[in-house]
C-alpha cells in the first residue's frame, strides 16, 4: 500500500463490510423464521445459498480492511455452522467496535516520501562553513534511492551521482547500469562516457607527481589506475592498459620494499586479470603471508587457483580461511554468494 496513505488503507471497505453481513443477517433470519414454521425444506435452501454466497467474498476488490473486515471473514468462517448466530454475534460486534486499542489507527502518517525528502536534502547547496556530507553515506544515501527510488527518483539520483562528478559516482552508475528499467539503464549509459573521462583525467593529472622521488605519488597513481580499471566504465582496451601501468608500478614499489603488503595484494590482482596466473598467485600468497587476509584477496587467490586448475590448493585455502571467511563474509562485496557456496559445500 502507499506509505502516506496508511489511515485511508486502514478503514477501506467498512461500509461494504457492513452491507454485506447485513444482507447475510437477513437471509439467516428467514432460515430461523422458515425452521421456526417446520419448512426444513426451504430453510436447508436458504441456509445452502447464503453459504453458497460466501465464495463471492472474493470478488471484493479491495477486500475490506480493519474491524469491520475482520468481523465478516470470522462471520463467513463460522456461518456454515452456525447460521443465525454467527451473523447475530457478527452485527453485534460490527457495532461494539474494536475492544481496546486492538485496531488502532497510525500514530501519524507520513506526509512526503522519504526519497524525496532524500533527494532534496542532497540536492540543496552547501551552506559556507558547513562540514560536508561524508561519502560514504552520500553513496549510501542515494544508492537507496537507486534501489528502491520510482523511476523519475532514481533519474534524479543518477544525475546528483554521476553528472555532478561526485566522489564515487562511478559506484553508482555501475548500480544504475544494472537497473531492469531500459530507460535508466539508458541514461546511465549517456552519462557513461562523461564518467570515464573523469577517471582518466584523475589519472593523467596524478602521472608527472608519480615520475619524481616521492613514493606516496606513485601509490596515488597505482591506486587510481587499479580504481578506474576495475570501475567497468573505460572500454576494455584503456582498462587493459591502465592495469597494465599500475602493475608496473606496483611491481617497482616491491623491488626497494618487498614486505609491501598491499603492492603485493594489488599487483596479485592486476596479474590475474591481465592473465599471468603464476606471477599473480605468487603476488597473492605473499600477500597473505604479510597478513593481508582480507575477503577480497582471498576470492583473488581463490579464482586463480581456479583457473590454474588446482583444485586441491583450492580446496586448502577454502579450509584454512573458513573462519575468517565466515565471520567476516560481509566484506567479500560481489564474492559473496560464491564464497557462501564454497563453504557450504568444502569439507
Amino acid at each position: 500500500m502507499d506509505r502516506r496513505d496508511a489511515r485511508r488503507d486502514l478503514r477501506r471497505g467498512a461500509d461494504g463490510a457492513g452491507w454485506v453481513l447485513f444482507g447475510l443477517a437477513v437471509a439467516e433470519a428467514l432460515v430461523a423464521g422458515a425452521l421456526w414454521q417446520g419448512w426444513w425444506v426451504a430453510a436447508a435452501l436458504l441456509h445452502g445459498g447464503a453459504c453458497a454466497s460466501l465464495l463471492l467474498l472474493r470478488l471484493i476488490d479491495p477486500p475490506p480492511a480493519g474491524w469491520p473486515g475482520a468481523v465478516l471473514r470470522v462471520s463467513a468462517a463460522a456461518l456454515p455452522a452456525l447460521g443465525p448466530l454467527a451473523t447475530t454475534a457478527g452485527l453485534i460486534a460490527l457495532a461494539l467496535g474494536p475492544p481496546g486499542d486492538a485496531m488502532p489507527a497510525p500514530a501519524s502518517v507520513l506526509d512526503a516520501d522519504p526519497m524525496e525528502a532524500r533527494l532534496a536534502a542532497l540536492g540543496a547547496p552547501i551552506p559556507a562553513n558547513t562540514i560536508p556530507l561524508p561519502t560514504g553515506l552520500l553513496l549510501e544515501a542515494l544508492g537507496d534511492v537507486l534501489r528502491w527510488g520510482t523511476a523519475t527518483q532514481k533519474a534524479r539520483a543518477l544525475d546528483l551521482a554521476a553528472h555532478g562528478g561526485r566522489a564515487g559516482g562511478d559506484v553508482l552508475l555501475q548500480l544504475a547500469l544494472l537497473d531492469p528499467d531500459p530507460a535508466l539503464r539508458a541514461r546511465a549509459e549517456a552519462a557513461r562516457p562523461g564518467a570515464a573521462r573523469r577517471l582518466i583525467e584523475q589519472a593523467d593529472a596524478l602521472r608527472p607527481a608519480a615520475l619524481g622521488p616521492d613514493p606516496m605519488a606513485a601509490r596515488l597513481l597505482a591506486r587510481q589506475l587499479d580504481h578506474a580499471a576495475f570501475s567497468g566504465l573505460l572500454e576494455p582496451e584503456r582498462a587493459t592498459q591502465f592495469r597494465a601501468e599500475a602493475a608496473g608500478l606496483w611491481q617497482a614499489m616491491l623491488e626497494p620494499a618487498p614486505e609491501d603488503a598491499e603492492a603485493q595484494a594489488a599487483l596479485g590482482r592486476d596479474l590475474l586479470v591481465l592473465g599471468d596466473l603464476p606471477a599473480a598467485r605468487a603476488a597473492l600468497e605473499a600477500a597473505l603471508a604479510r597478513g593481508v587476509a582480507t575477503p577480497g584477496v582471498l576470492g583473488w587467490l581463490a579464482e586463480c587457483l581456479f583457473q590454474a586448475r588446482d583444485f586441491a590448493a583450492l580446496e586448502s585455502l577454502v579450509a584454512r580461511w573458513r573462519p575468517l571467511l565466515e565471520a567476516d563474509l560481509a566484506e567479500a562485496g560481489v564474492l559473496t554468494p560464491a564464497w557462501r557456496l564454497w563453504l557450504a559445500e568444502a569439507p
